[in-house]
C-alpha cells in the first residue's frame, strides 16, 4: 500500500511537471503567435501601403499615357492644319500668279486707244460757213493706237468697245452764238448750242460714252453760220479713249 502510495505520487509529481511543461510550451506558444499576429499585421500593412503606392503609380501612368496620346493627337492635328495651311498657302500664291499673269495678259492683249487734239496751234478762226462742215483738229497731243487723223478730223474705232469721248469750243467776243454737232457715221448723236448776250468770250464743252463696233467714225460738225476759235491754248479740243473692249 505504501509503495503504491509512493508510486502514485512519483507519478503525480511527474505529471504535474509535464503539465508546468505543457504550460510553459502554451505560453511560448502564445507568446510565439502573438509575434507572429504582430509580423502578420505589419506585413499586412506593407502590403496594404504598397498596393496604394502602386494604384497611385498607375493612376500616374494613365494620366500621362493620356497626356502623352492627347499630346501626340493634339500634334498630329497641328501638323495636319499646318500641312493643310501650307497647301492653301500655295495655291493662293499660285492663284495669284495666274491672276497676275492673266491681267498681264489681258493688259497686253487690250488695245490700247487714246487721243487728244487741239483744233489749230496757230491761232484764229474756223467759219463761219455757208454749209455745216466736219472740223479738223490738227493740233495732235496724243494718238495712241492712231485711231485718229489729223488729216480728215475723224476718230475710227480699232476695236468693238465702249469709248469716251469729250470736246471743248470757244468763240471770241464778236458772236452771240456758238453750236457744234459731233456725228457717229452719219447720224448726229449730240448737239450743243450756247447764247451770250454779253460782249467776251464764251466756252461750250460736253462728253459723252458711245458702243462702237470696229469700223465706226466719229467726229465733230460745226453748223452753217458758226464759228470757233482755237489757239496754242487749245481752247477748242476733241478727244476720246477706249474705256472696254466688248
Amino acid at each position: 500500500m505504501v509503495v503504491e502510495l509512493r508510486n502514485m505520487g512519483a507519478r503525480l509529481s511527474a505529471s504535474e511537471s509535464q503539465v508546468e511543461e505543457l504550460q510553459k510550451e502554451v505560453v511560448n506558444q502564445r507568446v510565439e503567435l502573438s509575434v507572429t499576429k504582430n509580423e502578420l499585421q505589419f506585413y499586412k500593412n506593407k502590403v496594404e501601403e504598397l498596393e496604394r503606392g502602386n494604384a497611385a503609380l498607375q493612376a500616374r501612368l494613365r494620366a500621362r499615357w493620356r497626356s502623352r496620346r492627347l499630346s501626340t493627337s493634339h500634334a498630329a492635328e497641328l501638323s495636319a492644319m499646318g500641312t493643310i495651311v501650307t497647301a492653301s498657302e500655295g495655291e493662293v500664291e499660285e492663284m495669284k500668279s495666274e491672276n497676275a499673269g492673266r491681267t498681264n495678259r489681258l493688259q497686253n492683249d487690250r488695245p490700247k486707244v487714246a487721243f487728244f487734239a487741239g483744233l489749230s496751234e496757230t491761232g484764229g478762226f474756223q467759219g463761219p460757213f455757208n454749209t455745216e462742215t466736219s472740223l479738223v483738229y490738227t493740233n495732235v497731243i496724243t494718238n495712241i493706237g492712231q485711231a485718229y487723223s489729223p488729216v480728215t478730223g475723224v476718230f475710227a474705232a480699232p476695236v468693238r468697245g465702249v469709248y469716251y469721248i469729250r470736246f471743248s469750243g470757244m468763240d471770241a467776243t464778236t458772236s452771240q452764238y456758238m453750236d457744234f454737232h459731233l456725228f457717229k457715221n452719219d447720224q448726229g448723236i449730240m448737239w450743243n448750242g450756247q447764247y451770250s448776250s454779253q460782249q467776251r468770250r464764251q466756252y461750250l464743252s460736253n462728253s459723252l460714252t458711245l458702243e462702237l463696233e470696229e469700223g465706226d467714225l466719229v467726229y465733230m460738225c460745226l453748223p452753217s453760220g458758226y464759228r470757233i476759235y482755237d489757239d496754242s491754248d487749245k481752247h477748242s479740243s476733241f478727244s476720246g479713249f477706249l474705256l472696254f473692249p466688248m
